[in-house]
C-alpha cells in the first residue's frame, strides 16, 4: 500500500537518537530530536500577537513593508520586546526541560539566542516566515501537489531530516 504521508518514515530520531547536542559556553545541552509542537506555543500566543504585528506591517505597506513600517508597528506595541524575550525563554524551557536551569546559568545573550534559534530552525526544518503567512497566501490556482512520500518507505528525503555536518558550528558561528 502506498501512503501520501508516512509518519513512520525515518526521522531525525534516527540521525540523533539521543537528541541534538549543542555546545554552549563549555557545556553540552541536548535538544529534542524532533521539535515538539508545544515549543511554538509561546511564540504564537495571542498575548504576544506576532501574527497581528506582521499583519499590521504588511497591511500598512500593501505587502511591500520596509523597516519604516516595522518600526512604526513596534512603536504601537511597546510591550512587545519584553514579551518576545519572555516567549523565547519559555520556548527554550520547553525544549531543554530539566536542563533549562543550567542553560540559564550560562547567561545566554540575545545574539546567543539568535544564533541558537537560527541553527535549530535549520536542523528542525522550520521556517518561521511560513508559520506567519496569512491563510490566503497558501491558496493556489495550480494543480494538486504531488505526494510528500515516495511509494517506498525505506528512507526520508534529505531535506526533511537536515542535519549539518558540524552541530557545534550552529552556535559558535563557524
Amino acid at each position: 500500500m502506498s501512503f501520501v504521508i508516512d509518519l513512520d518514515a525515518e526521522r531525525r530520531e534516527v540521525q540523533h537518537p539521543d537528541g541534538i547536542p549543542v555546545k554552549f559556553r563549555g557545556e553540552q545541552f541536548i535538544f529534542p530530536a524532533e521539535l515538539p509542537a508545544a515549543a511554538l506555543d509561546p511564540i504564537l500566543s495571542d498575548e504576544l500577537d506576532l501574527v497581528g504585528l506582521l499583519g499590521d506591517v504588511i497591511n500598512s505597506a500593501d505587502g511591500d513593508a520596509g523597516i519604516k513600517e516595522v518600526v512604526a508597528a513596534l512603536f504601537r506595541r511597546p510591550y512587545l520586546p519584553l514579551r518576545f524575550l519572555d516567549a523565547v525563554r519559555e520556548t527554550y524551557a520547553i525544549l531543554l526541560e530539566d536542563q533549562n536551569e543550567e542553560f540559564l546559568k550560562r547567561k545566554p545573550s540575545v545574539p546567543d539566542y539568535v544564533r541558537l534559534t537560527t541553527g535549530l530552525a535549520k536542523v528542525y526544518g522550520v521556517e518561521l516566515g511560513k508559520l506567519f503567512r496569512s491563510a490566503d497566501s497558501s491558496e493556489s490556482d495550480g494543480a494538486t501537489s504531488s505526494p510528500t512520500s515516495p511509494d517506498s518507505t525505506e528512507s526520508t528525503p534529505a531535506a526533511s531530516g537536515f542535519a549539518p555536518d558540524n552541530l557545534d558550528s550552529l552556535v559558535s558561528g563557524d
